[in-house]
């Protein structure tokens, strides 16, 4: 009999969510997952995000109704959110009830920068999976957890492997340096030390807020704007030559910033060279100088670009070493099988050869 998950979490091709997921039905799981985005769509406009907001607290019990309903009819051994920052104390303690184990892969830096909900919640799941080493300590500060266990980001290989690249693909993607991710201040301030360095950059920065939140007048010319999501951004971290990874800095509630992001398997996983902001969690996943290159300051990173632009062989062999370390040891299925493992080793159950993941055995 397999194992029966619900899973929360945005199913759009490319998000973090919808590879686990898969990496789960990979793994032998029955998986019923119900998207977030379906009850809060992403709106950019002023008056739709106003609108949004007035009808905010409907939504978010009629996404907790569904929550229940699902679980009424598809009868789950377990909940895992991804984040899951929409989900009621009472919908975890009325699944719990049911004899649900509850979980929660928790992505993001600070766990006190999405609202109060969240907060109140984290506290109900009978484990939170964190992403950030420093994660739990921070938490555990302001409330206590059943349990808790670090389990990284990875990569998910559905999207991110070699693809196939047209002649469109090389000239719209095709530059020395590229930076593929949401704005902050950490990275506009970098990167406009950086540009002062080097005036004539070959530089292009996707993603979301630049347009919006860019104050730099040295960083506007290179801003495109919009995301680039799934085959998109798996073609463009081909196309562009050298892949920045910058950190995004501390966030509210936060005790430091993030020393790893999901580019950290990503942009390995797709065969391409990565230039990653230093720090000592990514040290312990790949070797510098050998599977990554690693900068930690604006004169450095400058002096590793024009090393690096002048030295193409010795870039292909890095980023090719890379992928050797990354494929497949940081797939999000192993990672999700450190989640079943969890879960094996902690909620009761009989265990059956029929029932654990191959992978598990």
């Amino acid at each position: 009999m397999k194992l029966k998950i619900l899973f929360l979490g945005e199913n759009w091709f490319g998000s973090c969510a919808r590879a686990c997921a898969y990496a789960l039905r990979r793994l032998d799981c029955e998986v019923r997952d119900i998207d977030g985005q379906t009850f809060f769509p992403q709106v950019r406009r002023l008056g739709s995000r106003m609108a949004l907001r007035l009808l905010e607290r409907r939504l978010i019990r009629e996404f907790n109704d569904i929550i229940l309903d699902v679980a009424s009819t598809f009868r789950p051994d377990l909940l895992l959110a991804f984040k899951g920052p929409q989900v009621e104390v009472g919908i975890l303690q009325s699944l719990r009830e049911q004899k649900i184990a509850l979980y929660n892969y928790y992505p993001d830096t600070s766990a006190f920068a999405h609202g109060a909900l969240l907060e109140r919640s984290l506290p109900e799941y009978d484990c939170v999976f964190y992403t950030k080493r420093f994660w739990d300590r921070d938490v555990q500060s302001r409330i206590r957890l059943r349990a808790s266990m670090f389990v990284p980001h990875g990569y998910d290989p559905e999207v991110h492997y070699s693809w196939p690249l047209s002649e469109r693909d090389t000239r719209q993607y095709g530059h020395d340096v590229g930076v593929i991710g949401t704005h902050t201040p950490h990275k506009e301030d970098l990167l406009t030390e950086l540009l002062t360095m080097m005036p004539n950059a070959d530089l292009r920065i996707w993603g979301n807020l630049w347009a919006e939140r860019c104050r730099s007048p040295l960083l506007k010319r290179y801003i495109v704007g919009s995301p680039l999501l799934g085959s998109d951004y798996a073609k463009a971290l081909q196309a562009i030559r050298i892949n920045l990874a910058i950190m995004s800095g501390v966030a509210s509630g936060a005790s430091q910033g993030d020393e790893t992001t999901t580019r950290t398997f990503e942009i390995p996983a797709c065969g391409t060279f990565m230039l990653h902001e230093r720090s000592h969690e990514v040290l312990d996943l790949y070797e510098e100088g050998k599977e990554i290159a690693c900068f930690g300051s604006a004169a450095e990173l400058s002096e590793n670009i024009v090393y690096y632009l002048g030295h193409t062989d010795e870039r292909e062999v890095i980023a090719g070493a890379g992928r050797r370390r990354c494929v497949p040891a940081y797939a999000y299925d192993n990672r999700m099988a450190e989640i079943l493992k969890w879960h094996y080793d902690h909620c009761g159950q009989e265990e059956t050869p029929e029932r654990l993941p191959a992978i598990l055995r």
